[in-house]
């Protein structure tokens, strides 16, 4: 399978828009508990951030995203088109801005559909990460 490389967030434009686009206190801490775990599903944000199940954690991911985007729409724009052709579906994910599906060893993605766990797994993009700060 070939690799496509991903577009990599330009982080001070990232930080720039985060701070224009009045997010909710919910949807910082969101972000910021993405940012710094790494890795996460949505029963672990769920339980960790003591928020409801509905709407789901990935759409209001998705909602936040879409948010950032139009601050940043060229490189949105290029996360779109990077999120459609490493969908195994050919679909965008708005969510791909921050972060993205977590394969294993053998580069089968980790979700109940491939049979390799019991939840999607994600993960945040490297420049992303806060977790080291």
């Amino acid at each position: 399978m070939k690799r496509i490389k991903r577009p990599v967030t330009p982080l001070e434009d990232f930080e720039k828009a985060l701070k224009v686009i009045n997010l909710s206190k919910s949807e910082y801490e969101l972000i910021d508990y993405i940012r710094y775990t790494g890795v996460f599903s949505q029963p672990m944000v769920i339980k960790d951030l003591r928020i409801k199940s509905k709407p789901p954690v990935f759409s209001v991911l998705c909602e936040i995203c879409r948010k950032i985007g139009t601050h940043i729409p060229k490189h949105f724009a290029a996360v779109r088109d990077w999120s459609i052709k490493i969908s195994e579906h050919g679909i965008r994910w708005d969510g791909d801005l921050i972060c993205s599906k977590v394969v294993n060893i053998d580069g089968d993605p980790l979700t109940p559909e491939a049979g390799t766990c019991l939840y999607d797994y994600l993960c945040v993009h490297k420049e992303l990460f806060t977790g080291f700060d």
